[in-house]
């Protein structure tokens, strides 16, 4: 009997033996399958970046705005000033719709730098340098060309920008994109890089790399390249754009770490099972193994939200006398459980509804007294069909603004309630107020809190027709971006004061300006969901932006 069993062992082990080896073969086919895929996926991510980057710099290629400035500065033209403050404009609203990982440069003939982005230090002479070399070996004046910055830090586009997207005689000057790939790609929806083992090459050389050693120290990418004991899996592939190579490389050694493991554990599987095959009884596996699924079925059922599951003994069907007090206990616990989530899910719930009243409730007595001071000077001057205009604006706001059944309103209400308020203003202000609105139909179905542009607007009108005698002009734009509705508004005034602008920013309330800004971005938050916030910039002379981002119900933010 003896002798059978250990004949019965080594026959086991011999075939466990050859299933390990041809597991391990068929492992490492798989994970270089596995890891083939994921470089590939990761080229192609990098390669839809790539044209990303291109999109931005076509888009300010072909803007007549960007082209007249250029010709201006080149030719020292005397309206050169206006147009370089409408090259700014341009370059940050590009900034704003790019990604905050890239930085957009424009130079003229002359080389002079007109920058904007999230990477401020501008580029150096030997960069310069090193990018008109670069330009002068391309096949085709149109192409584009790629360099690396500050040891793989950033990734540097160019491309010479002419008065036609064909070419011409001499270019206006350059287009020059930075790009932190690292952050962009961690960003990006499509998924991030390969950690540390993503090389990009521009005509034979080195211009991003995961691992950012291999900039300060070459000679490891030449290991890498020139291995042949196969100690690396490597992975190439080109690029539509002309130069652009891409090389992912892992070491077999750190891909098949698991392996050594795997094995270790299939060995010592092996065994136990073997072992509780000879010890394991059918009383065993009633008492023990089935009221154990049992009890595990229902946590699983606890785990998908349901707290009402409760444990019957009998269904249990086991004597063992620790199961049925974990039976007890678990009976009592997702009792708990239950009632705890449901108290405190009724309470969110009111607490919600109180914060959006008491939020809803606060009206800015700044509009209000102007409102009444200008109907008072119109009623007093003569009788003019304004005074019923302003009065019938005045109401419909009032009338909105005290509804507590309606919190959030599609984007075309929105307008129509910031319309009367912007009728107020024009009379007001006559002349001096410009509002212009830019909203694609696909905007308008969006949902938006309740009076919340008002608020914004009323900033703009404070802060830059009120505090000068010149024009206001002010601009709305909206756009949708994945479950969002971005909505930008822009002034021409001398811009919010540093020291208040810092005080909104520290979500200081000061004044009526502060406690309107601040209601607005806790109501965007509030009702808007994941996502939703409000920026401020503010630059002298130069205007004030406020950027809203409100996630739409019923979905996630992008």
């Amino acid at each position: 009997m003896m002798q059978l069993m250990w004949m019965d062992l080594i026959i086991f082990f011999l075939i466990a033996g050859a299933g390990v080896i041809l597991s391990q073969q068929i492992y490492r086919q798989n994970i270089e399958t596995e890891t083939s895929n994921v470089f590939e996926a990761s080229f192609s991510n990098i390669e839809n970046t790539l044209h990303f980057i291109e999109n931005i710099a076509f888009n300010i290629m072909n803007d007549k705005t960007v082209k007249e400035a250029l010709r201006a500065v080149n030719q020292e033209s005397e309206d050169r000033y206006t147009l370089v403050d409408d090259l700014y404009y341009r370059l940050i609203t590009g900034s704003l719709v790019a990604n905050d990982a890239v930085s957009i440069i424009v130079t003229d003939q002359e080389g002079h730098q007109y920058a904007t982005g999230s990477l401020n230090d501008n580029l150096t002479d030997e960069e310069q340098v090193k990018i008109h070399s670069l330009m002068e070996s391309r096949l085709s004046p149109t192409e584009p060309v790629w360099l690396e910055r500050g040891n793989g830090r950033e990734l540097l586009y160019g491309r010479e920008l002419y008065d036609t997207p064909f070419g011409g005689q001499s270019p206006l000057g350059m287009i020059l994109i930075r790009v932190n790939l690292d952050k962009m790609m961690a960003e990006s929806r499509q998924g991030s890089l390969v950690n540390g083992n993503i090389v990009i090459f521009y005509k034979g050389r080195p211009i991003y790399a995961g691992d950012k050693q291999i900039f300060s120290n070459p000679e490891l990418l030449d290991t890498v390249i020139q291995e042949k004991n196969g100690l690396y899996f490597k992975e190439e592939s080109g690029s539509e754009f002309s130069g652009i190579t891409y090389l992912g490389y892992e070491r077999y050694s750190e891909m098949m770490t698991s392996t050594n493991t795997l094995m270790m554990f299939f060995t010592i599987a092996i065994l136990l099972i073997l072992i509780v095959s000879f010890l394991a009884t059918a009383r065993v596996v009633h008492h023990i193994t089935a009221p154990i699924a049992f009890l595990s079925r229902k946590m699983k059922a606890v785990e998908q939200g349901d707290f009402s599951v409760q444990i019957d003994r009998k269904l249990l069907d086991t004597d063992i006398r620790e199961f049925e007090e974990l039976a007890a206990n678990f009976n009592l616990m997702t009792g708990e459980i239950g009632r705890l989530v449901e108290d405190n899910y009724l309470r969110t719930i009111k607490e919600k509804e109180y914060q959006i009243k008491v939020l809803q409730a606060q009206i800015n007595p700044h509009f209000l007294y102007n409102t009444l001071d200008t109907i008072n000077w119109l009623a007093m001057d003569s009788g003019r069909p304004e005074i019923s205009s302003m009065v019938q604006s005045l109401a419909t706001l009032f009338r909105e603004a005290t509804k507590q059944q309606q919190y959030l309103i599609p984007l075309s209400e929105e307008l129509a309630l910031l319309s009367c308020y912007i009728t107020i203003q024009k009379i007001r202000l006559e002349e001096r107020l410009d509002v212009t609105f830019s909203i694609p139909d696909e905007c308008m179905n969006l949902k938006i809190p309740k009076l919340s542009l008002q608020p914004i607007l009323e900033n703009s009108v404070k802060y830059a027709a009120e505090a000068t005698m010149k024009p206001c002009v002010i601009e709305i734009h909206a756009r949708k971006k994945g479950n969002c509705l971005i909505l930008c508004i822009w002034d021409n005034g001398p811009g919010i004061p540093k020291q208040i602008l810092t005080q909104i920013r520290e979500r200081k309330a000061l004044g009526n300006t502060g406690i309107g800004l601040l209601n607005i971005e806790e109501r965007i938050q509030m009702l808007g969901g994941s996502g939703s916030g409000l920026k401020i910039y503010s630059k002298k002379g130069q205007g004030t932006w406020i950027t809203m981002c409100i996630g739409q119900p019923g979905g996630t933010s992008s």
